[in-house]
């Protein structure tokens, strides 16, 4: 049976920051060397295929490139220098800007300037919410920052923000269990075996820490991919908890302060400005292969997971000490206005990797034999 041949995929996806992988063939070394990978998963050499071929569909339905966690493995070892694993990263993004009803996903990965000038829109457009003046003003007399932003105008646009943000998820999350089968897998695959071995991967990472071969050299324990993305993934989730439990005790109960809240907010805050730390720390370095192929999406996540932390701290020390002040009026308002954006954003940014991963791991898990799991 004849197959068209369709080069536009290769095209677009270089556009996600893939190399030329028109020079692969098909040698199969990426998926020989490739730690995780295993009967049923034979990536990347398949996307690889796929992506020659012009398979936009089978590519867009498949979850192997969730399955992969870019070690760089199959990068160091192609004789054609085809970077299979930047290709595979390159498709992670191509399917987060495919699943994204708003098409911001696709504009910020292909075009860094329309990327910059959207975020200056959202974030002008967010202040210009947060330093409007409600008409109960002054609810919260003790409100250290009141002469610029209205503790009330915090949480009423935050809420907002939440609410679109749940919209945006929704939709995305519906088609991509759409397309890799979820709900198949929940009907007819092993989900218990799924579930046993999707919990260790969420809370630890673990199949991160198999991904590297025993002849590289294991880099010190705080440099580890794995410890870098847990570091940041459970402080921003922190960060999260910590804003939903000030949400509710201080604004929906009215009590001016929850120490739980606090003390929860300021160690996710710790947590993620050592990951975001190390992170850059690691980019800058070179040194791994992951780490030399720096997208302006991925920058611009950096870029405001750091501001967000310091300016978190010292947002902290401000309220702790009571002190009073303008510039701490303007901090508050670039921190707001930044979490908020970056909130709206999360399905169109690498923090998606938090919901589509988990997903296509326990479609993978559970279409495996029991003896497998």
């Amino acid at each position: 049976m004849p197959i068209e041949v369709k080069t536009g995929l290769i095209d677009e996806a270089s556009r996600y920051g893939a190399f030329d992988i028109r020079a692969c063939f098909n040698c199969g070394n990426c998926t020989a060397v490739c730690p995780l990978s295993e009967e049923g998963a034979s990536f990347p050499r398949r996307m690889i295929r796929l992506g020659q071929l012009g398979a936009k569909d089978a590519v867009l339905r498949a979850p192997e490139p969730w399955l992969c966690y870019y070690c760089g493995e199959c990068s160091e070892t192609c004789p054609r220098e085809a970077e299979p694993g930047e290709y595979m990263a390159s498709l992670r993004r191509l399917q987060i800007a495919s699943l994204d009803p708003t098409g911001v996903a696709g504009l910020q990965y292909r075009s860094p300037a329309i990327g910059i000038l959207l975020s200056i829109v959202v974030a002008l457009g967010l202040g210009a919410l947060l330093v409007t003046r409600p008409s109960d003003a002054g609810a919260f007399p003790r409100w250290a920052f009141g002469a610029l932003v209205p503790y009330e105008a915090v949480h009423l646009v935050g809420l907002f923000v939440s609410v679109a943000l749940g919209g945006l998820m929704l939709v995305a999350v519906a088609r991509f269990a759409s397309r890799i089968g979820l709900g198949r897998a929940l009907r007819g695959g092993n989900v218990r075996a799924a579930l046993r071995r999707l919990a260790p991967e969420l809370t630890t990472m673990r199949r991160q820490r198999e991904c590297r071969t025993e002849s590289a050299p294991r880099p010190p324990f705080l440099l580890e991919p794995r410890v870098v993305h847990l570091f940041i993934m459970w402080g921003f989730l922190a960060l999260a908890l910590a804003t939903a439990l000030d949400f509710l005790f201080v604004y929906g109960l009215g009590m001016e302060m929850f120490l739980p809240a606090r003390i929860v907010g300021t160690i996710g805050g710790i947590a993620m400005l050592a990951g975001v730390a190390l992170a850059v720390a690691k980019r800058a370095s070179g040194r791994e292969k992951a780490s030399r192929h720096t997208r302006f999406a991925d920058g611009w996540l950096l870029f405001y997971l750091l501001v967000l932390a310091v300016t978190g701290f010292w947002l902290e020390i401000v309220v702790t000490l009571g002190v009073r002040g303008e510039i701490h009026d303007a901090v508050l308002l670039v921190h707001a206005v930044m979490a908020m954006e970056l909130v709206l954003f999360v399905g169109v940014t690498k923090l998606a990797h938090a919901v589509y991963r988990p997903l296509a791991l326990f479609a993978h898990f559970a279409r495996q034999p029991e003896g497998d799991a």
